[in-house]
């Protein structure tokens, strides 16, 4: 029987004397990596350091619009067998990350226009960041338009957050359950199961999937609005 294929490409070997290098924490390898179990979230934040490093360094902000542009991160999360297109896997990965605390996002907005960017979570991003939403630090020259800087404020995770803020804290497993969650049922679903398991004082991620699997077998006709 022939081996299966894994690889699209062997790869001959790392130049280094004429590749240039890309600075990643080491912390990143001690205490992020060993709880990442979601593919799409360790292909985004690698793609984040590439591109802060391309750019200049951890202190550079990365546009949500090139990070869904990229090339290799959208072939590594195209679908399999999976509904989910590429750009929603990209934002799942993105969330489980803001999640994690190993970015930071802030949502520079002029009008009623708005435009997502992302730092690598470092205290100096952080700083900048709170000194961008007071006021007293002028946003990254990137995110202007037409010479006017814009609004900016610091944005948490949506599904994510509200499971911190409303059921506990977010484990690693719990994240990986909300991500395949998402790709089983609406986000909207979601949302309203957490707030049912609030109503009814069941503060459990078991207990959202209990309704979420109810409303699936059963329907929603009770909670349809």
């Amino acid at each position: 029987m022939p081996l299966e294929k894994t690889v699209d490409r062997r790869l001959g070997g790392f130049l280094l004397d004429h590749e240039p290098s890309i600075g990643v924490p080491a912390s990143f390898f001690t205490d992020v990596l060993p709880q990442i179990v979601n593919l799409a979230e360790l292909h985004v934040t690698l793609t984040i350091f590439r591109l802060t490093a391309e750019a200049g360094g951890l202190g550079t902000p990365v546009a949500e619009r090139k990070l869904l542009r990229e090339k290799g991160l959208r072939q590594a999360l195209r679908p399999n067998g999976s509904p989910r297109q590429p750009t929603q896997r990209i934002l799942e990965g993105v969330e489980l990350a803001l999640s994690r605390g190993t970015l930071l996002r802030l949502v520079a907005e002029h009008g009623k226009r708005h435009a997502n960017w992302y730092y690598v979570n470092t205290p100096d991003n952080r700083a900048a960041v709170a000194a961008m939403e007071r006021g007293e630090q002028a946003p990254p020259a990137e995110a202007w338009v037409d010479d006017e800087p814009p609004v900016i404020r610091l944005e948490r995770p949506t599904i994510f957050r509200l499971y911190e803020q409303n059921i506990g804290p977010l484990t690693p497993l719990v994240a990986d359950r909300i991500v395949q969650a998402l790709d089983d049922y609406p986000s909207d679903w979601i949302e309203d199961g957490i707030e049912e398991a609030v109503a009814y004082n069941r503060r459990s991620w078991r207990y959202i999937e209990r309704i979420l699997e109810n409303w699936s077998a059963q329907g929603r006709a009770a909670r349809e609005r």
